[in-house]
């Protein structure tokens, strides 16, 4: 029986078919594939052709005291703008980690939501790789705030330079991006229509018991202390200490429609 694979060459996909029988001196043939998550069609782009760009600098007014020295950069955001952003919704798009990134390259779910007509906020919170090693590591210890006010912060930039209509916003994450998602519709709830979170982290005192990362918990919930106190049976005070940095302490404040799939309560199109 043959069998096949892919493999990457530079910025192309290959398919692979053995075209020889397993007994033999195994023989492949390759075909160039082209790949959607990598590069747009001519049909993607005239649907985006009408939209455009920019890489939004979020300053960061007026810092908490107990924020480090690298929690009081700035950080940026990637906007995408409709032909009419001022009346169109807009998706705040949250990657996961923490210490992920998103970047500025085609991306293929960014395009479908945006060739819909929607604005999209692409933020890359304080926490996120390449700002700077002191940036980066100001987020352990600090999830729930920071990030939050940080996704906070980066949507009144554009609310404030008046890019969107502030009153239909959604917001969806993936992973840390879906607990900073239930964070926002937890601690802002007055900001957002809808929202979408997919596997989201919503309470870390029931996911250090289950985990095969507890030592993940220990470090965005503790920090730097976190080696010193990690456990396989944590204290009460630590279990209190997740239960308050997670979103699930935040639940009786979300008022409207959260979902893992799709959703079009509230949300006009």
């Amino acid at each position: 029986m043959g069998c096949s694979c892919y493999r990457w060459r530079q910025c192309f996909c290959w398919y692979g078919c053995q075209v020889t029988p397993d007994s033999q001196a195994r023989r492949w043939t390759w075909n160039e594939v082209a790949s959607p998550l990598t590069t747009a069609s001519n049909k993607i782009k005239s649907l985006l052709s009408h939209h455009s760009v920019s890489i939004r600098k979020v300053p960061v007014d007026n810092p908490s005291a107990v924020i480090s020295d690298g929690g009081k950069l700035p950080f940026e955001a990637i906007f995408v703008s409709s032909k009419d952003s001022s009346c169109s919704p807009t998706v705040v798009i949250l990657h996961g980690g923490p210490h992920s990134v998103s970047v500025s390259s085609y991306s293929k779910s960014s395009a479908f939501l945006a060739s819909l007509g929607f604005n999209l906020l692409i933020v890359n919170y304080r926490g996120t790789p390449g700002f700077g090693e002191e940036a980066l590591q100001s987020l352990p210890g600090k999830v729930g705030s920071q990030d939050v006010q940080g996704c906070l912060t980066a949507l009144d930039h554009v609310i404030n330079e008046e890019f969107i209509d502030a009153s239909n916003v959604a917001v969806v994450g993936i992973s840390h991006g879906g607990f900073l998602t239930t964070h926002l519709i937890g601690q802002a709830p007055e900001m957002f229509v809808v929202a979408a979170a997919r596997n989201p982290v919503c309470n870390l005192s029931l996911m250090i018991g289950t985990t095969d990362i507890p030592d993940w918990c220990y470090m965005v919930a503790c920090g730097t202390e976190a080696k010193q106190y990690a456990s396989e049976s944590p204290s009460p005070d630590h279990l209190r200490l997740f239960y308050q940095k997670s979103p699930i302490a935040h639940i009786s404040n979300a008022c409207f429609p959260v979902s893992g799939h799709k959703t079009n309560h509230n949300f006009r199109i």
